[in-house]
């Protein structure tokens, strides 16, 4: 029996790779380093592992942060759902006998994607798989390069950055996209609208991305490591008949309404701030920051806040 998994990521997340078989970085931004986008603070995100203790060999020492009770299954038996705080972790998925080379993006056969059009068939997950529906950082500006500060090559003794709230390694398996979360933005076209120099950036977005892999291994381990010095957590993941599915979210951290300039805004407005901050990750940080637009208004509501979920997609960044 092998070890299937899959891990969602939704949020505000940085993916550094250009999936040519090399290890891959995704980090878990945390606004508060950032500084403000526009004259607007971003609220505060919640970088959180979800993982059912059902899938777990050792339940009683991986240490969840809390454990909630979800939707009981057709059996009638409900589900402990373990939720970890992922803030000021490094999280390494360690494959026995993985080589750490052989992480892999979805690149579709030009006839099997309509980007960057949304899928013609946009209630069709696997129709989301081109990883172009993520923004592609250096699309967007002259240099799409991430700051080397922010990625894990360099020493970590003193903590992580502070625009930067988790790191998850990828080694290995394929990355790809994933539907979006939110129905609404399943058949819209975005616009990065720059100075005015050059036309506009339209495609598809989604804010969900998906990493899968299966192994022969006897076992599939998850370290979570705190950077800087303290406790880890592990989460052992044995051989199963089905896949083990894990969620990984960046969103906000509350449902509350923002003072000042954010009453103002409408639900689509805030979310664009949210992509403002992968600006100040940059090697070289731009004076344009584009950010996304809806072709058409999904809603009208202002000073709504974070009454429903924010849509934030995340974006994609070369390493070198």
């Amino acid at each position: 029996m092998s070890v299937a998994l899959s891990v969602v990521f939704t949020g505000l997340c940085a993916l550094i790779g250009d999936g040519d078989g090399k290890p891959a970085e995704i980090l878990l931004i945390d606004p508060r380093g950032v500084g403000e986008v526009r004259g607007v603070a971003l609220p505060e995100h919640a970088p959180t592992l979800a993982v059912s203790l059902n899938d777990l060999a050792n339940p009683d020492s991986s240490r969840p942060t809390r454990v909630v009770v979800v939707t009981p299954s057709q059996t009638g038996r409900a589900d402990q759902l373990g939720l970890w705080d992922l803030t000021g972790f490094e999280v390494r998925i360690r494959v026995q006998g993985g080589d750490g080379r052989s992480l892999q993006f979805y690149r579709p056969a030009p006839r099997e994607t309509s980007w960057p059009e949304p899928p013609h068939n946009a209630q069709d997950p696997s129709s989301w798989r081109d990883l172009r529906y993520v923004a592609n950082m250096a699309e967007l500006v002259p240099d799409g390069r991430i700051d080397p500060v922010l990625t894990g090559d360099g020493p970590v003794d003193t903590g992580l950055p502070r625009s930067v709230a988790a790191r998850i390694y990828l080694d290995a398996g394929l990355l790809q996209g994933a539907m979006p979360s939110q129905a609404t933005y399943r058949e819209e076209l975005f616009a990065f609208r720059s100075d005015g120099s050059k036309p506009a950036v339209r495609q598809a977005l989604t804010d969900t991305v998906q990493w899968t892999m299966e192994t022969e291994a006897a076992a599939v381990v998850i370290e979570l490591t705190r950077v800087g010095g303290g406790e880890g957590k592990r989460l052992l993941l044995a051989p199963s008949a089905t896949p083990h599915r894990l969620y990984v979210s960046n969103l906000p951290a509350e449902n509350h309404s923002h003072p000042g300039a954010q009453l103002e805004m409408s639900d689509e407005q805030m979310s664009a701030l949210h992509f403002g901050a992968y600006y100040a990750l940059l090697r070289n940080e731009p004076i344009d920051k584009p950010l996304p637009e809806p072709s058409r208004a999904t809603n009208g509501r202002k000073g709504s806040g974070l009454l429903r979920p924010a849509y934030c997609p995340p974006a994609l960044f070369s390493r070198q």
